[in-house]
């Protein structure tokens, strides 16, 4: 298998071979087709209504991995941009809460452990925000190329749809509580 392929005009479109050989369940005999990659990510669909620039980035990521399968360095693109969208996704959930802009302005280590100061996360879940903070920049500031695959792809597009879903659906029931009850307010860092 070769590391890399020469892009062209005559080969844009056609799998990128280093694609081959990959199954859902890893390493095996033959892949999936490229339809079958490009179900599989775009079936990873987050179900809570977001914001319509989040929504976008999103999709961006899902794109840049859909056409992994025609370029493969477009897997850790999107796993790059993914983990940017979780950023902007929890500052984004944070900020429905009615949250300062002194609050939002903090760094993503500080906004996870706000979040999870505020019951909005649990502290597994702080724990998982906090690795995905730690992927984000780890990707951002490498030393070294990185060439993430498809199950690379479909595993960190679960976790963040997870992850999303989970802390808007805190984030706007902690919003109609506080709005139920005015004496509920969120602490200040």
């Amino acid at each position: 298998m070769t590391d890399s392929r020469q892009l062209t005009v005559a080969n844009h479109l056609q799998r990128d071979l280093r694609l081959d050989g990959w199954t859902v369940n890893g390493i095996g005999p033959s892949s999936h087709k490229t339809e079958d990659w490009v179900r599989l990510i775009l079936s990873i669909r987050i179900h809570t209504t977001l914001p319509v620039a989040l929504r976008e980035i999103y999709e961006r990521t899902q794109s840049c991995m859909v056409y992994g399968c025609y370029h493969y360095p477009l897997f850790t693109l999107g796993i790059e941009e993914l983990f940017r969208f979780l950023e902007s996704a929890l500052r984004a959930a944070i900020a429905e809460t009615g949250a300062s802009e002194a609050t939002l302005k903090q760094t993503y280590a500080k906004l996870i452990y706000w979040a999870r100061n505020e019951a909005l996360i649990d502290p597994e879940t702080a724990i998982r925000w906090d690795a995905a903070r730690h992927l984000r920049n780890s990707t951002t500031h490498k030393s070294e190329t990185m060439l993430f695959g498809p199950n690379h792809a479909l595993g960190q597009l679960t976790i963040a749809k997870e992850l999303t879903e989970e802390l808007f659906e805190s984030c706007r029931l902690h919003s109609q509580l506080s709005s139920q009850s005015p004496q509920a307010s969120l602490s200040e860092i």
